[in-house]
């Protein structure tokens, strides 16, 4: 088992503020892009789904509700319990560097992640764990952030107009694309979200560009996409 840096459970020690912290609008865009537009009700519908990086639970929440069957997953034993209370699901802690041991190769329908592989020491190894826990034909649904947005957040971090001091190794379009396919995964679509900063309260614009813009998308901040594990 890996020794863990203590700034891998930067969020778990945040976990009973964390929900103050997060953007709902952000959180909602991410809900309805990876679960509700990439994930069909007929595909989730008693499907074995792994959460990775549950967080407090929202997405677990979400699949849970379509009819999935979830396990909720993080690192963090706070954030575990969080979403045990909220969810009622199964809940595992394991290291997102790690699942194949956890949880063995070809086990999930479905894995979903979303804003958990640039908190750890090797976003791209997260990836490729994340494929292997897959079955052929199975999908991943993923969102991270986008690389170029990277020396802004490191900005707001060094002003303290942030309180997180874990990991944050954000990742390229290019970068993802080439781990997936190097990991038998075949991307079947993908958007990107926030052409400007969240937590400005222009979100009725936000979710226009969104819509209208995806041309742009290489310069947006999250990068969402859904891939397909080789059968």
């Amino acid at each position: 088992m890996r020794v863990l840096d203590p700034r891998e459970l930067c969020h778990d020690r945040l976990a009973d503020r964390f929900g103050d912290l997060l953007s709902n609008y952000d959180t909602q865009r991410r809900l309805e892009t990876l679960v509700d537009e990439f994930l069909s009700a007929e595909r989730l519908a008693g499907a074995s789904v792994l959460d990775v990086g549950c967080g407090l639970g929202q997405f677990s929440e979400r699949l849970q509700a379509k009819g999935a069957v979830v396990i909720a997953s993080d690192i963090g034993t706070r954030l575990l319990d969080l979403t045990r209370q909220r969810v009622g699901c199964e809940c595992v802690q394991a290291d997102a560097l790690e699942l194949a041991n956890v949880f063995g190769v070809n086990r999930f329908d479905i894995v979903v992640s979303s804003e958990c592989i640039e908190h750890t020491p090797d976003p791209k190894e997260a990836l490729r764990q994340m494929a292997l826990v897959l079955k052929p034909g199975g999908l991943l649904a993923l969102s991270t952030p986008n690389r170029i947005w990277q020396p802004v957040v490191q900005l707001a971090t060094k002003l303290k107009l942030r309180p997180f001091d874990g990991y944050e190794r954000f990742l390229s379009w290019s970068q993802v694309h080439d781990t997936l396919k190097s990991s038998g995964m075949i991307v079947q679509r993908e958007r990107g979200l926030h052409l400007f900063p969240f937590q400005l309260p222009l979100h009725r614009l936000s979710r226009w560009c969104d819509r209208q813009l995806q041309v742009l998308k290489g310069g947006m901040i999250n990068l969402c996409i859904l891939a397909e594990k080789a059968r």
